[in-house]
Formats: C-alpha cells, sequence, structure tokens
C-alpha cells in the first residue's frame, strides 16, 4: 500500500523544525512524488515524526513485564499481600522498589505472604528476591555467595539472578507473547527500532527463531557474552538476520545498579559504608573481550554505571578500535571529568537515560553523598566535548514512552538537539548513518501525534504507527 499523508507537519530532525506539506509514501520508503493507486490520509494539521530509536532497552523484558504481576507502585506490606494473591505454580512479579515499599520483601516476608513458589524482580532488574517454596523448588542454594546473593534472606543477585533465568527458562510461547505485547508497547509511543539486550536465561536459538519471526518493528539485537570466547554466538545469531531483524553488537555487563547499590563504585556508598557494589570483570578480561571484537569487527556495548565499572572499561578500550567501531558505553551515571575526556579521546559511544536522572533523585543523593553528586548524570558535559549519543529508556527499567524521557533530557540539552538523539543518533550508533531524516529514498518508518514534541510535557502516544511503509499500530480513534 502507497501512501500520501496529507496536511502534516513534517518534523525535520537535521534543521530541527517543522514544514508544512505532504508525505509521500511508495513501495514502504519515503518519495518524494505520489505512488501508483495511493490512499490519501488527511492528518488535519497533525505533526509527522521519523520513528524514534530507544538505543537500550528490553523488548522481551518488557513484553514480560506485562505477563507478571506489576509491583512498581506497591508501597506497603497490605498491597504486597493483595498483589500476591495468584494462584498458580508459580508467582512472578516485577519492579518493586524498596525505598517505596518502605522495606525489603525477602525470604521470611514472601514466607508470611504466599506458600507457592514467588520470584520478585526489583525494578532494575539487577535483583530478585525469593521465598523459601522457590529456593526449594528450584534448588536455589547453590547460588549463595555468588555476586553477594544471601539465600538465607532470599535475595538474589546480579550473576545470580542470571542463573536463576536459566532455570526458571521462559517457554518459547511466553517468549513469543512477550515480543508481541513488548513490540506494541514500543510502537504505541512511535519507538519503530529498539536496540534490544534479551539473551537472558533463553537458549540462542529459541531467541534467535523468535526474533526472526519479526515484522513490525525493528530489533537491533545485543548478545550478552562473558567472556572472548562467548563472540563466536554472534556469528550464529547474525544466521537468523531479516530485514527487521539485526545483531549488532555484542553485551557485555560491568556492574550492577544504583538503586540495588551493585554498581562499582571506587569508594564506598554513602549510604552503605561497606558497600561499594558488584565489578563483573577486571579491565584485563574485558581486554581480550575487545581485542577479540576488534579483530572481528564486532561492536561492543559495555554496562557501565559507577565510576569504578568505568575506569575499568575506558583502561581495556585503549587502543581498541572504539572510534572505527563506535564501542558503546551504556548508561555512565557517574564519570569524572577526567574520566569524560578519555571517553572521548578514545571514540566511545554512549547511550544515556535521562529519565534516571529523575526517577533516582530520591536515591542518587544517598547513595552519592553531596560531593559525587556534582559527576552524577554529567550528559551535558560529555555532549560538550564532543561525545556522541543517543538517547534511551532501559525499558522496562522505565516505561518506553518517549516524551518523559525527553522531559528530563531538558536538564540537559536542547529539546531539538534530544529529538535528534532519539531518531537519527540511534541509528548512527549502529553504523547506519543514512536513515532517522524522513528523507527521500529512506525506510518509512515514522509515526504520527497530535502533540508538537519540541515543546510537548506528558504523555505522547503514537496515533499511527509506519514501519516499512505499512500501519503496525493506531490508535481506535483513527
Amino acid at each position: 500500500m502507497n501512501y500520501v499523508l496529507k496536511n502534516s507537519r513534517v518534523f525535520s530532525v537535521d534543521l530541527g523544525e517543522f514544514s508544512h506539506r505532504d508525505l509521500y509514501i511508495t513501495d514502504g520508503r519515503i518519495s518524494d512524488r505520489v505512488g501508483p493507486e495511493a490512499l490519501t490520509m488527511d492528518l488535519s494539521g497533525k505533526f509527522i515524526y521519523p520513528g524514534f530509536v530507544d538505543s537500550h532497552a528490553h523488548l522481551i523484558g518488557t513484553g514480560l513485564e506485562k505477563m507478571v504481576v506489576d509491583l512498581r507502585n506497591c508501597r506497603s506490606m497490605e498491597e504486597l499481600r493483595s498483589w500476591l494473591k495468584e494462584e498458580g505454580p508459580l508467582i512472578r512479579g516485577r519492579g518493586w522498589d524498596q525505598e517505596t515499599l518502605g522495606f525489603l520483601p525477602e525470604r521470611r516476608i514472601l514466607d508470611r505472604i504466599t506458600s507457592q513458589p514467588a520470584i520478585l524482580i526489583r525494578r532494575c532488574g539487577h535483583v530478585a528476591t525469593v521465598n523459601s517454596a522457590a529456593i526449594d523448588r528450584f534448588s536455589l542454594e547453590t547460588l549463595d555467595g555468588l555476586d553477594e546473593t544471601d539465600i538465607e534472606n532470599g535475595v538474589i543477585k546480579e550473576r545470580a539472578l542470571e542463573r536463576l533465568n536459566s532455570i526458571v527458562k521462559l517457554t518459547p510461547e511466553e517468549v513469543e507473547e512477550a515480543i508481541r505485547i513488548g513490540s506494541t508497547e514500543f510502537l504505541k509511543y512511535g519507538v519503530t527500532c529498539v536496540h534490544s539486550d534479551d539473551f537472558h536465561g533463553l537458549k540462542l536459538e529459541t531467541l534467535v527463531e523468535s526474533l526472526s519471526r519479526i515484522s513490525n518493528i525493528r530489533v537491533f539485537e545485543k548478545i550478552a557474552v562473558e567472556n572472548s570466547d562467548q563472540l563466536s554466538m554472534l556469528d550464529i545469531a547474525k544466521d537468523g538476520e531479516t530485514s527487521f531483524f539485526k545483531v549488532i553488537a555484542a553485551k557485555i555487563y560491568m556492574d550492577g545498579s544504583l538503586g540495588a547499590r551493585t554498581a562499582a563504585m571506587k569508594e564506598p556508598y554513602s549510604d552503605s559504608p561497606r558497600e561499594t557494589g558488584v565489578l563483573y570483570m577486571d579491565c584485563e578480561t574485558l581486554k581480550r573481550i575487545v581485542e577479540r571484537a576488534d579483530r572481528k569487527a564486532f561492536q561492543l556495548c559495555v554496562h557501565v554505571i559507577g565510576d569504578k565499572s568505568l575506569e575499568e572499561a575506558l583502561k581495556a578500550f585503549h587502543g581498541s578500535r572504539a572510534h572505527e567501531l563506535k564501542h558503546r558505553l551504556i548508561h555512565v551515571q557517574i564519570a569524572s571529568p577526567e574520566q569524560i575526556r578519555r571517553i572521548a579521546d578514545l571514540g566511545l559511544t554512549a547511550s544515556i537515560q535521562p529519565v534516571f536522572f529523575d526517577s533516582d533523585a530520591h536515591i542518587a543523593p544517598d547513595r552519592f553523598g553531596e560531593e559525587r553528586m556534582r559527576d552524577a548524570y554529567p550528559f551535558k558535559q560529555m555532549r560538550d566535548v564532543g561525545i556522541r549519543m543517543a538517547l534511551s529508556t532501559d525499558s522496562p527499567v522505565e516505561s518506553p514512552s518517549i516524551l518523559p524521557n525527553l522531559v528530563s533530557a531538558d536538564r540537559f540539552f536542547q529539546r531539538r538537539d534530544a529529538l535528534k538523539m532519539y531518531t537519527k543518533a540511534g541509528y548512527c550508533l549502529a553504523n547506519m548513518e543514512e536513515r532517522g531524516s524522513l528523507l527521500p529514498g529512506e525506510e518509512a518508518d515514522l509515526f504520527v501525534s497530535s502533540v508538537n514534541l519540541l515543546d510537548g510535557v506528558g504523555e505522547a502516544e503514537s496515533e499511527i504507527t509506519f514501519v516499512d511503509g505499512k500501519i503496525v499500530y493506531r490508535t481506535e480513534s483513527r
């Protein structure tokens, strides 16, 4: 189907402004003329934007969050007890925050609430709590001690949680359903491409088979690896690539999260002087991965939140092909001026989440302390020294909604720059420079909205979302 989107205001990423004109979609691409048998849609002055690119999120995790008990707004023992009254062989939940809840929902608390096996993942995805029934059913005692996992209290952290995900696997049918739901969650906000990280507790073959069937959203997958030998999995995964599913990078975790106090810090947490976080690997281990990735021309995406993990990553990337391959740092929630200069000198790029500034506002000052807060969320400083960045939500850690992230980004950037970082920059970080501008010849990935995103606040759902020139989402009112 070809289209004429008539009477619209089309946003130019490069100019940072709108033009009142018609937009033509022909054979799945933006065109400079009307295609044969085109359907005309009068948009009555609504806004057209390039499809947004979430440069770091979890497509399957976003869908799975809608399939389990949502604990994001759980604020009391009474609510937790009520929300976990679920029948079935296993209770899964996600989204709790001990600061909001007022307590850690550890083993003995969960034992008093339910006799069914229960696994509750913190909103950050780096910590889970389980009850005795889950420990017994899945023989979780073997995880004790790994990355500070405390089975006695039912607290499972970091790589131990990865092992738990491998034990309590999703079925192929659950994976398919999570992809379907997750895709819709992104598409309804105009996100047409997701740099996704989904290789958690799944067989690689199951993941690739499921993602290769996608035809309504573009998925740029990052395959999580723990050592240099595992980079061979990228070659295997690439065999399943389609026009919608690409394997673009290997993902390496260097540390955990701020909320869970597992982000690796040089100095102890201000609100917990005995804790410095969890460092997954030292610079020498990462260096071996970097060297092999450089030989194979694979991009690396490295999760760094604390300043210690960042330091180890910077040492490992010294002398690498970072500028050429666009090796990437994900998060960078704290960095000294000297570290920022080294990021720029190495040619590293970054996926950042401005929305974390607001969602972490109730914990960051306590975790970092007053002095370190000066180096926290250094996104403006990173931009000032020329580091290439793209925006992301890390959904389901945050909602995939674009506008809250843009509003948070207003603290660091002009809105038109943030819009470019949410569209064209997401493709650039994947070494795809000629996308995301709605120019003739580009794939017709775009969305229609009644909200002017140059100054909008609140929510901004898409009314119509196109991918590859096809309507893949529309509100009931259209």
